[in-house]
């Protein structure tokens, strides 16, 4: 007896045990009888999490539908690359640069580099990391070679 998708069954068409046996996959929708309490895999689309409740996403840009493979908002749409998939912005899990806010220090340190000392010894001496000291320096040195 082949059972099309989205198909409602009764117990009279089947019989009242082999009820407990019908599996649908909650990815494709597919419906199975199975000899095994809780399958692996759906038949169909092979997936592992055939009863697992699912979310799709769908791409705003291209109309792309998919299944995320892990938890959390995906970075890009799998189809187009797209970072703004959900017609945002793009603010998904973007990693943003940190920018340099120092105030106060950046003044100093630019004293202390034009008399001389390099950044890394700026960064000894004041406590400023040296990541920081190095962009305030090229902040205003622009393209030119920076001491260490």
């Amino acid at each position: 007896m082949a059972i099309a998708r989205g198909d409602r069954i009764s117990e009279q068409e089947v019989g009242g045990d082999r009820m407990s046996d019908l599996k649908i996959c909650n990815r494709c929708q597919y419906t199975w009888f199975s000899n095994v309490e809780s399958p692996v895999r759906c038949p169909s689309c092979g997936s592992h999490c055939w009863n697992k409740p699912t979310s799709s996403n769908q791409c705003q840009i291209c109309g792309h539908t998919w299944f995320p493979r892990a938890d959390g908002v995906p970075l890009r749409c799998p189809s187009c690359k797209t970072r703004s998939w959900r017609g945002d912005s793009g603010n998904g899990r973007v990693k943003m640069k940190k920018a340099v806010k120092i105030t106060g220090v950046s003044e100093d340190v630019m004293r202390r580099y034009e008399s001389g000392d390099g950044c890394l010894r700026i960064s000894i001496d004041t406590g400023v990391p040296m990541s920081s000291v190095y962009e305030i320096i090229k902040s205003k040195v622009g393209k030119a070679q920076i001491r260490m």
